[in-house]
């Protein structure tokens, strides 16, 4: 009895550890890269997964009842690119020029070519991210990380900032902001000489 105790015992505590392992990381799908052939192969028809991308970011809706049949309001198909859509078609109380995605699962990132806009896509913070000290890549300023941070992902990295406005700004123009962010992280970690 007392065998079948401890190990039944031990089932119970090596259980979660299991789960974490077989639990697929967070960000796992930053290093998913499609095409747009790859993408065209995703259209919800016969059982497929129904995967849009907006601004780079590849989505998966087969969760959505509105494209159910791989098809949306009859305008819009699975296995496409609807970044101009989204942002000059839908309805802006609807679609919020693209947040509306923020509940949806992501999936990948398109594989960029010379037209193709880089991957910039509202990011969710996520309660291991809260406390983190981080840097606003427009105003240079130090913040610390909380669920209100408002957030993006770009080329497979997460960026913070210290307002609204920054976050707009950096996605008009997401490379003019890129230097000097990581010269001023190092600087949050490093002691001061006295």
């Amino acid at each position: 009895m007392k065998l079948l105790n401890a190990i039944i015992i031990s089932a119970a505590l090596a259980a979660p550890a299991l789960a974490a392992e077989s639990k697929p990381a967070a960000d796992a799908w930053k290093t998913r890269v499609f095409t747009a052939e790859e993408l065209k192969q995703y259209d919800g028809k016969d059982g497929r997964p129904v995967y849009v991308a907006v601004d780079g970011i590849v989505y998966d809706l087969s969760g959505s009842k509105y494209w159910k049949s791989g098809r949306h309001m009859k305008m819009h198909d699975a296995g496409a690119d609807l970044s101009t859509d989204i942002h000059n078609k839908a309805p802006k109380s609807i679609h919020r020029d693209g947040k509306i995605l923020e509940g949806m699962p992501k999936v990948g990132v398109m594989k960029e070519t010379a037209v193709a806009k880089p991957a910039v896509a509202l990011h969710k913070v996520a309660a291991a991210e809260v406390g983190k000290p981080a840097v606003c890549p427009v105003t240079r300023a130090k913040l610390t990380v909380s669920e209100k941070t408002p957030a993006l992902d770009f080329k497979g990295k997460t960026y913070y900032f210290s307002g609204e406005a920054a976050l707009e700004s950096f996605k008009a123009a997401p490379d003019k902001y890129m230097g000097g962010v990581t010269e001023k992280l190092k600087g949050l970690f490093t002691k001061k000489k006295s």
